[in-house]
C-alpha cells in the first residue's frame, strides 16, 4: 500500500520534482553543516547551541 503511493507519487512530475528539490535541500544542509565556516568559533557555536539545550 504504502509503497504504490511512493509510486503514484513519483508518476507525477509536479510532485516528483518538489520531492527531488527538498530532498536535495535537505542533504545540501547536512552537507553544509559539516563544512567549517571562516572566521566562525567552533567552540562559540557549540557553547550557543548547549544554552538553547538546556533552555
Amino acid at each position: 500500500m504504502l509503497l504504490s503511493v511512493f509510486a503514484k507519487a513519483f508518476r507525477t512530475p509536479d510532485l516528483r520534482r518538489k520531492i527531488f528539490f527538498t530532498l536535495g535541500i535537505m542533504a545540501l544542509f547536512r552537507f553544509g553543516s559539516v563544512i567549517p565556516t571562516p572566521g566562525v568559533s567552533y567552540g562559540a557555536v557549540q557553547r550557543c547551541l548547549a544554552n538553547v539545550d538546556t533552555g
